[in-house]
């Protein structure tokens, strides 16, 4: 799930109390490129019978096209600086595009709203990491656009500027170094995944690319993952997690409303528990 430190509508507490009111027993922040909402977070589940714990969710580079690293942490404690230092480095990468990206913005929305998206407000909204979805609700507040759906529509994917990222490889060693278990997100959601026929990346080629990911340290798996149970393929990437003997994870990728998403679906993406069993052999 993410908070508004990153491309989440709720705080790190507020999920929290969300997650309480869902019945919602397991719980991690993976929050994009940035823990700064960790502690909140894990202050705000002590006592309330949820087991909690750190993540991230990291944009890497693998092969010539991006994929979502997720790392996930015993606690606070176990994450190195080596691993901060790069995700502060990120962040200010993160900041550096958004600058970049309201400049092209200013030029190509109608006249009489050029020069009005400025950096500063964009981030107003912004407690952590800025993201393109605090981009497109300033623009929608500002009446460019109607709302954020129609601000990507129009103009954070055809003008988006890409940003350098890390190495998968980097990644997973980071993440490792921590004790932390690094998890492929949904590798067959529609963009940052292994499966993307309009790529030319199909089922047949899924297989070999984990096998790789998996010689480099990945640990695990998203499998139960909204995505996957709307096109029928959870069976496939639990068996291919198994076969290849990676911990089979899930979430529901919860943001809130850049995600068109209710607060009642925050853990509606039901799985046992036994992933929890594998990361806590990893943390020792």
């Amino acid at each position: 799930m993410h908070s508004n430190f990153s491309d989440g509508e709720f705080s790190p507490e507020e999920l929290v109390s969300i997650a309480e009111r869902n019945r919602v027993s397991i719980l991690s922040l993976t929050d994009h490129d940035t823990f700064a909402g960790i502690g909140g977070f894990l202050a705000a589940a002590r006592g309330h019978g949820i087991i909690a714990f750190p993540g991230i969710e990291i944009t890497v580079l693998y092969r010539d096209f991006n994929l979502h690293l997720l790392g996930y942490f015993e606690n606070e404690e176990s994450i190195r600086p080596e691993l901060r230092g790069k995700v502060q480095r990120m962040k200010d990468q993160r900041e550096g595009r958004m600058r970049d990206l309201i400049v092209r913005v200013n030029e190509v929305v109608p006249e009489r709203f050029r020069g009005t998206v400025l950096f500063d407000n964009v981030t107003r909204a912004a407690e952590g990491v800025v993201a393109r979805p605090h981009l497109a609700r300033e623009m929608t507040r500002l009446g460019i656009v109607s709302n954020s759906n129609e601000a990507f529509e129009k103009y954070l994917v055809k003008y988006n500027i890409e940003k350098k990222n890390l190495d998968i490889e980097e990644a997973i060693h980071l993440v490792r170094q921590s004790r932390g278990v690094p998890v492929l997100a949904h590798p067959g959601e529609r963009q940052y995944s292994l499966y993307a026929p309009d790529k030319g990346r199909d089922y047949d080629d899924v297989e070999a690319m984990l096998e790789e990911l998996k010689f480099l340290g990945l640990l695990g798996l998203e499998c139960v993952y909204p995505y996957h149970e709307k096109i029928g393929k959870v069976a496939y990437y639990k068996k291919l997690a198994k076969k290849l003997g990676l911990i089979v994870t899930g979430s529901r990728d919860f943001h809130g409303f850049s995600a068109h998403q209710r607060a009642n679906i925050l853990g509606s993406t039901p799985m046992d528990d036994a992933f929890l069993h594998g990361f806590r052999e990893i943390w020792g």
